[in-house]
């Protein structure tokens, strides 16, 4: 006690996970059932095992504590590190321990340690426990050894209550490819005594290329909504070739249970019928208020988006609902994006009925449609259907100027109405652009224009931005650099004002030198590793040893918090102050002081890969960096560095890869200095 400053010492509970392993389902027949289809989860940090229930919520599951007041299984031994987990052939589970006495790497705790702990005592030790129930079954059995019965023997076996048979059993029948068991395992199907079995044995007629209609369509009608579910994925091979099983797809939209609705969107998705859409449209229509449905439903329509919108559009209780203009406004977008003259044809069709009825709605629509559109592109578009489009496009273009040049508007409008300037030319809006990035502007309207200027292609672009440099605000500028580096014919520009001095090297963030070294134009690249060969930031190394000193000096918590706020909250949040987008901080007090400032001061030393940071580049030649903070089954999210995000179709994605690299910055440094250290790590340990 007393040897090391920070929350190291006194062995308290944590009360959160800080090194937990993979999710283990139980799935075998020897305990008790109410602990079947528990979840549970080792910690090696706090020694201990937790298990929990799983409880429906829509769409998806939530864990519940199962053991109140207690750990499904807890040690005083510290050496005890669960780190996996496995279901046994007897039906109970296996435990598998690291026995370690230290966990943390040595790069991340004081030195001083060392001198009473050996950083490598246990690498020579490992334990597996094998847990059992008092209240299970009295004896053992004996592990069965299925690689030696025969096919027909296995078959019974894929409806055995411990999930490690079932697994076992369908992958060895799989290996084998043997076929004479096929009646075996189709009599399964219909007949097999538990849902899970009935499940498995449908992927092993899958597996075997030997899964008839007679069979899919049973199994589509089981009476448990899991084996469903199953059936709808394994049926999408064929329902291409088969009308009945088309049919059938069709007919089970009104399925009472949303999970298989649920699939039902996606399985629909590999049958390209008008009826098929029609069942998808209905699906849409039914289930608008789940937004995994909307997602599962998208992503069936790369092919027949343009049927979908022309039911849904023609549903005006549909069409007045939020959900369901979110739908409309989504596929039009999807049918933009595809730039299919048919498909843009039939949204086009609706805009004639909709500019007197529902104008708001025919603006969004042609917005949509035209937003990933450029040049040649876009104005067939809105030539189209006697120039419908390009009528409305014109007046939501014409509204948006007068709103955003508008001083006295509201903050929020005109940041929306710059948002919609971007469906006009930039050459025609380039003054009102300058004007909207005038230091005098609002710091959110400046930070609107920066956005909508960033979509364009033209060179003025890198030239107006370069032009008003000097009057942006350090965070702007950040956003302004994005801006032009987005594109490598503006890269060089943006190079010519730091060696003519306009922009100086200092704002420049240092992790965006090192990210531009590694610029896929090699041209580039070897320019700026010229450039900024002065401004290598100091070895890491160096900078860690300078700020030692921090650890020994008592900082203020309340000056700690001010400079979390300031130079921290970007990307992290505490006490309701900041945005959740990096790591979470809540147990980072655990770590030590000492690896936690060497987390501020190196962040590169030891990165999760959910915080790299990536380089996307665009089928349109645009380059984006930063960290992936959402993905979908049809795009990714990239936040960037000055706290904006973008979001890109996959089908526009040319190229993605990671640097490698934090998304935190490195050189710190040069904003705190070794007192606001001090006070910012008090503040770090201070929380509970």
């Amino acid at each position: 006690e007393g040897k090391f400053r920070g929350s190291d010492e006194g062995g308290k509970p944590f009360g959160f996970f800080t090194g937990a392993t993979g999710i283990t389902i139980y799935r075998g027949d020897a305990w008790p059932t109410s602990y079947r289809g528990n979840l549970l989860v080792g910690d090696v940090a706090n020694n201990l095992v937790y298990r929990a229930t799983l409880k429906k919520s829509g769409l998806g599951l939530v864990a519940e504590r199962a053991d109140q007041d207690a750990e499904f299984l807890a040690s005083g031994d510290i050496w005890f590190r669960p780190v996996q987990f496995a279901n046994a052939p007897d039906g109970n589970l296996y435990m598998l321990d690291m026995c370690r006495e230290m966990i943390e790497g040595v790069a991340f705790l004081p030195p001083e340690f060392f001198k009473y702990l050996d950083a490598v005592s246990g690498n020579d030790r490992g334990r597996i426990y094998r847990i059992v129930s008092t209240q299970g079954r009295a004896t053992a059995r004996v592990a069965p050894k299925l690689g030696d019965l025969d096919s027909a023997e296995l078959v019974p076996l894929l409806q055995h209550p411990n999930g490690w048979h079932r697994d076992v059993a369908a992958r060895v029948l799989y290996q084998r490819q043997d076929r004479s068991v096929v009646a075996a395992v189709e009599k399964m199907v219909v007949d097999g005594g538990s849902p899970q079995g009935r499940a498995t044995a449908l992927h092993v007629l899958q597996g075997l290329n030997s899964l008839g209609e007679d069979v899919a369509l049973r199994a589509l009608e089981d009476n448990s909504p899991k084996v469903r579910v199953q059936a709808l994925r394994v049926v999408e091979n064929l329902a291409p070739e088969s009308a009945r099983v088309r049919d059938r797809l069709i007919q089970m939209t009104s399925d009472p249970d949303l999970e298989v609705r649920y699939q039902l969107a996606f399985s629909l998705g590999a049958v390209s019928t008008r009826g098929a859409i029609a069942a998808i449209s209905r699906l849409a229509v039914e289930n608008q208020e789940d937004a995994w449905m909307q997602m599962a439903i998208l992503s069936s329509l790369g092919n027949g988006a343009e049927q979908a919108f022309d039911l849904l559009s023609a549903n005006v209780d549909y069409r007045a609902t939020g959900a369901g203009r979110a739908m409309l406004v989504a596929l039009a977008g999807q049918i933009g994006a595809n730039g299919r003259n048919s498909e843009i044809a039939v949204v086009l069709k609706t805009l004639a009925p909709l500019r007197d009825s529902d104008k708001a709605l025919s603006e969004s629509l042609v917005k949509a449609l035209v937003e990933k559109q450029k040049g040649s592109s876009r104005e067939r578009i809105l030539a189209a259907a006697g120039g419908q489009a390009a009528a409305i496009l014109k007046q939501v273009v014409k509204e948006a100027r007068v709103v955003a040049a508008d001083s006295k508007a509201k903050t929020s409008q005109r940041v929306d109405a710059i948002r919609s300037m971007r469906l006009g030319s930039f050459e025609d809006q380039k003054a009102l652009f300058e004007d909207l990035l005038h230091l005098s502007q609002p710091q959110p309207v400046q930070a609107a224009a920066l956005e909508v200027v960033g979509g364009y292609r033209e060179a003025g672009v890198a030239k107006l931005v370069l032009e008003v440099w000097k009057g942006l605000s350090p965070q702007l500028r950040n956003r302004a650099a994005e801006t032009v580096l987005s594109r490598p014919e503006w890269v060089g520009q943006f190079l010519d004002s730091v060696v003519a001095g306009q922009v100086a090297r200092s704002d420049i963030d240092p992790s965006r030198i090192q990210l531009l070294k590694q610029h896929p134009d090699k041209v580039i690249s070897a320019r700026v590793a010229k450039i900024f060969t002065g401004d290598r930031l100091s070895a890491r190394s160096e900078v860690v040893k300078r700020y030692q000193a921090a650890l020994n000096i008592s900082g203020d918590v309340t000056r700690g918090k001010m400079v979390f706020k300031k130079n921290c909250s970007a990307c992290h949040r505490l006490e309701n102050v900041g945005n959740a987008i990096g790591a979470d901080l809540e147990g980072i007090r655990q770590r030590g002081l000492a690896a936690v400032m060497l987390n501020i001061l190196d962040p590169n030393r030891e990165v999760k890969p959910r915080y790299l940071t990536y380089i996307v580049e665009t089928t349109e030649g645009q380059i984006l960096t930063g960290m992936i903070s959402a993905e979908t089954a049809n795009s990714i999210t990239i936040r960037r560095v000055d706290g904006t995000t973008v979001t890109v179709l996959r089908v526009e994605i040319e190229d993605l890869r990671s640097t490698g690299l934090s998304f935190m910055p490195e050189g710190l440094e040069k904003t705190i200095d070794a007192g606001a250290m001090a006070d910012l790590l008090s503040y770090l340990d201070s929380i509970q």
